[in-house]
């Protein structure tokens, strides 16, 4: 027999694969704020997870641990995806700028400033 913390924790975990392959920019936020919260579930059913195990139980740790690469990787790469939006909205910014005040950074080769009074 399992036990129900270690089906949960399966289910939960499942549940945040399927929640992360959403890529949709505009849902971003929402998908962040159920991601906080099937991990804070996890956290509290990580507690309820205790020794002794049995051997059915130990059998299906297998598979959650297949599970948690998974959801690993799944995790990295979102994070990669938020990571290269942030980068990019970086680099507009500074075009913007750039665009904005074009001779920002132009030196002027040859020119003296006499700084004496």
């Amino acid at each position: 027999m399992i036990r129900d913390s270690l089906l949960a924790w399966e289910s939960t975990t499942e549940l945040l694969i399927r929640i992360l392959a959403v890529h949709k920019e505009e849902l971003r936020d929402g998908v962040i704020e159920q991601v906080e919260q099937l991990l804070n579930k996890r956290d509290g059913l990580q507690k309820m997870i205790q020794a002794p195990f049995t051997d059915q139980e130990k059998a299906f740790s297998q598979d959650l641990l297949q599970i948690e690469k998974k959801l690993d990787t799944a995790l990295k790469v979102y994070l990669k995806n938020i990571r290269g939006d942030i980068e990019v909205q970086q680099k507009k910014k500074v075009s913007i700028h750039a665009y904005m005040d074009p001779y920002n950074k132009v030196f002027r080769d040859g020119t003296f400033y006499d700084n004496k009074n």
